[in-house]
């Protein structure tokens, strides 16, 4: 069995901060905050069913988590010196993620959109500075490609609205 993707950790200097903004933007839950004797932490989930994990009376109940956020207890600053160039959030259609891209802005965040063939991308960044990617997969649509070639464009957004269709 391949190994699948189960978290991602980011170290962050405001945790508060950033809960609130992965909670307002892409409407991740909190599922639990807890501290040990070195950080404070928020585990993020997504409204998706996640394979795993049993409760106490071993019935599945799912992952615990998609995203942790820890804060150092002594404020100290994370280290952003890694190789981590973004992390990325799938929804489903054009629509959902006209919406994405709606909502950012409302925020005050700037979102850039990319045509990669395969997916319909919008790149942004967290209070923090890490970039994050919301996108839909496109791979099986008409005007999609099946494999990506390194082809990658700046995304109209009258297209995206336009494919997108009227508001739900």
């Amino acid at each position: 069995m391949p190994a699948r993707l189960g978290h991602l950790r980011l170290d962050v200097a405001d945790l508060d901060a950033q809960v609130q903004f992965y909670t307002a933007a892409l409407g991740l839950t909190v599922r639990e905050r807890a501290t040990d004797d070195t950080s404070h932490y928020a585990f993020l989930t997504d409204a998706q069913p996640i394979p795993g994990g049993v409760d106490v009376d071993g019935e599945p109940v799912g992952m615990h988590h998609r995203l942790v956020l820890r804060q150092a207890r002594d404020g100290s600053a994370p280290d952003r010196s890694g190789p981590l160039d973004h992390f990325a959030f799938e929804v489903d259609d054009e629509a959902e993620l006209l919406a994405f891209v709606e909502r950012l802005r409302e925020m005050g965040t700037e979102v850039d959109l990319q045509d990669a063939q395969i997916a319909w991308q919008g790149y942004f960044r967290d209070p923090e500075g890490n970039r994050l990617e919301v996108y839909c997969d496109r791979r099986t649509r008409l005007d999609g490609d099946p494999l990506w070639q390194g082809r990658q464009h700046d995304l109209d957004e009258a297209r995206l609205r336009e494919t997108a269709g009227p508001p739900r």
